[in-house]
């Protein structure tokens, strides 16, 4: 009796399945709808101006693994500088700095370097490279 039931439920079953439901629509994409949600490609540069400004601002403290966050709202990128080293030549202070940046390309790690002179007195970004 069990048997019989199973069986009568599995064909019922199976008959609904390879029949489908034919709602009167055609399998072709309906290409008049449009999307604005993906903005165009933003530029990343915004990134490397707060990187910098994160590591002129930064307090160095000799010999301390430091981890200094910094977030770029216009790009959704973010991430930290872990190392920081001052040097100082005539007439020019330097910072050389490792720093993380999460994107959405995935995360990388970059060096750089920011110096100021005595003229200037304000940073400016003299390289920032991704190591592979």
């Amino acid at each position: 009796m069990v048997r019989a039931v199973l069986l009568t439920v599995l064909v019922a079953a199976s008959g609904c399945v390879s029949s489908g439901l034919d709602l009167g629509v055609e399998d072709k994409p309906d290409t008049s709808l449009l999307s604005g949600s993906i903005d165009p490609a933003v530029d990343s540069s915004s990134d490397d101006m707060i990187i910098a400004d994160t590591v002129a601002e930064a307090k160095i403290r000799p010999g301390h693994v430091q981890d200094i966050p910094w977030n770029n709202a216009t790009t959704g990128n973010f991430g930290s500088v872990s190392f920081i080293r001052e040097s100082s030549s005539v007439g020019k202070v330097c910072r050389d700095f490792i720093v993380s940046k999460h994107s959405y390309d995935g995360v990388a790690q970059y060096t750089g370097e920011i110096c100021r002179t005595r003229l200037t007195k304000s940073w400016s970004l003299k390289s920032l490279s991704q190591q592979s």
